[in-house]
C-alpha cells in the first residue's frame, strides 16, 4: 500500500458520510386514516333483537276502532328490516360510528342513532399530513455527555489504519460535538494525519436543528456549512467564500450531527429521504431499517438496531449499528462504496453520564446528578475493549 492509498483510505473514512448523505425533507409521516370499514361492518351485523325493541308497531294495533271491520294488519316486519337495514347502508362512510353503540345502550337504538348520525352530519376530513406536534421526539434517552473511540480498519482483511474519537455535550436546548481522526500504527509512522469535524446547533422537540458544520485540516483553509433555517437554505464555505449553497427544511442534518439524530428518532417513519451536508456539498439521502441485530464488537455483545443510508447515485452505503441499551449511540458504521471497498469502524471505548438523577446527589455535585470523581470529573459509565496480555506474545 502506498503513502497515498493510505492516507486517502482514512480520508475516504472521514468524508464518507458526506457524500452519502444529502437531500428532501424529514418528515415523520402521521398514522394512516382508519381504514374501519370492515370493522363497522362487522359490528353492524343484525343484531339478536331488533324485532322485539321496535316499538311503532304494537301502537296501530292496541288503538280502539268503531269500524265494524277488522283492522288491517300491520307488517312489523317491514318497519324493522328498515330500520336496521339502513345503517348498513349508510354508516360505513362514517368511522366514528362504532362508539355510538356501548354495551349498556340497546341495540336497535344504537343501530338507528348511527344510521341518523351518517345522514345528518358530513363525513370527517381526511387527515392532514404530520405537523410539528407529531413528528416530536424525546431526547431524555440520550445522555448529556459522552465519548465514543472507534478503531478504523480498512478493506476485508480489516487492517487498521487509525482511529476516530467522538465526543458531545447537550443541556437538552443546545448541543456540540466533535470527532476527532488520525492515523496510527504503521499509517501513521509513514504519514501523520490529523482531521477534526464539528457540529453545533439546538436541541428542540425535532430532535437536533444544526446551525454550523465546520472541517479543520492541517495545512488548509477551514471549510463549513452554515444553516440559515428561517430562508430554508445552508451555505457550503471555504474559509469566508461561499462555494455553494442548497436548501434545507426541518429535520435534515449535517454529517456528524446525523449519528445522534437517527439515534433520537430510531425507526419512526422509515424508510425516508433527507438532505445532509457536509463541508464539500449537500446531498440526497435514503434512510431505512435494516433490522436488530446481537453484534458482536471489542467492547462486548450489544444489542443494536441496524440502519442503513445509502446515496441517491447510488455509489455509497452506510450501515451504521445503534445501541439499545446504551442511548441508542452508534457503535458500529461500516461504509462500502460502488467498488466494493470497505471501511468498518467499530467502538473500541464507550464512556457516558448517567442518566439524570443516578449520580450522586451529594452537596457539591454537579447539577446532572452525576457524581464528582477526584479532580472534579464526573463519573461516567464506561465500555472499554478487553485487551489480552499475551496477545503480543502470541503474534510472535
Amino acid at each position: 500500500m502506498s503513502k497515498r492509498a493510505m492516507a486517502a483510505a482514512l480520508t475516504v473514512s472521514v468524508l464518507a458520510h458526506a457524500l452519502v448523505l444529502g437531500g428532501a425533507e424529514w418528515r415523520w409521516p402521521s398514522a394512516p386514516g382508519g381504514d374501519a370499514l370492515p370493522v363497522i361492518q362487522a359490528r353492524l351485523v343484525t343484531p339478536p333483537a331488533p324485532l322485539v325493541a321496535v316499538q311503532p308497531v304494537p301502537a296501530p294495533v292496541a288503538q280502539p276502532t268503531p269500524q265494524p271491520r277488522p283492522a288491517p294488519r300491520p307488517r312489523p316486519v317491514t318497519v324493522a328490516k328498515t330500520a336496521v337495514s339502513a345503517p348498513v347502508v349508510d354508516v360505513p362512510d362514517e368511522p366514528l360510528a362504532l362508539p355510538a353503540a356501548p354495551e349498556t345502550v340497546d341495540p336497535a337504538t344504537a343501530l338507528a342513532s348511527a344510521a341518523l348520525a351518517a345522514a345528518a352530519e358530513p363525513p370527517p376530513p381526511a387527515a392532514t399530513p404530520a405537523t410539528d406536534n407529531a413528528d416530536s421526539y424525546n431526547i431524555e434517552g440520550w445522555p448529556t455527555h459522552g465519548a465514543i473511540l472507534f478503531r478504523v480498519a480498512m478493506g476485508e482483511g480489516n487492517f487498521v489504519v487509525g482511529e476516530a474519537e467522538h465526543e458531545w455535550w447537550h443541556d437538552d436546548t443546545r448541543y456540540r460535538m466533535q470527532v476527532t481522526l488520525q492515523t496510527t500504527g504503521l499509517v501513521g509512522m509513514v504519514r501523520g494525519f490529523h482531521y477534526v469535524q464539528r457540529s453545533e446547533g439546538e436541541v428542540g422537540a425535532q430532535g437536533l436543528k444544526p446551525q454550523r458544520f465546520q472541517v479543520e485540516q492541517r495545512g488548509k483553509a477551514p471549510e463549513s456549512a452554515e444553516f440559515d433555517w428561517a430562508a430554508g437554505r445552508v451555505s457550503i464555505r471555504r474559509g469566508e467564500r461561499e462555494r455553494r449553497s442548497a436548501a434545507v427544511r426541518a429535520g435534515d442534518q449535517d454529517v456528524l450531527s446525523l449519528w445522534h439524530q437517527i439515534g433520537i428518532v430510531g425507526a419512526a417513519g422509515l424508510p425516508t429521504t433527507l438532505t445532509v451536508a457536509s463541508n464539500k456539498d449537500a446531498k440526497v439521502a435514503l434512510l431505512e431499517k435494516v433490522g436488530e441485530e446481537t453484534l458482536r464488537l471489542p467492547i462486548g455483545r450489544l444489542d443494536t438496531l441496524r440502519l442503513r443510508a445509502q446515496s441517491e447515485d447510488g455509489k455509497l452505503t452506510i450501515d451504521i449499528w445503534l445501541a439499545r441499551n446504551y442511548g441508542m449511540l452508534p457503535v458500529r458504521i461500516r461504509i462500502v462504496d460502488d467498488k466494493g471497498e470497505m471501511l468498518d469502524q467499530q467502538a473500541v471505548r464507550l464512556r457516558l453520564a448517567p442518566p439524570e438523577g443516578e449520580g450522586d446527589k451529594t452537596p457539591g455535585a454537579p447539577a446532572d446528578g452525576t457524581a464528582p470523581r477526584a479532580g472534579g470529573e464526573p463519573e461516567m459509565i464506561e465500555l472499554k475493549e478487553e485487551v489480552d496480555p499475551l496477545a503480543g506474545l502470541q503474534q510472535n
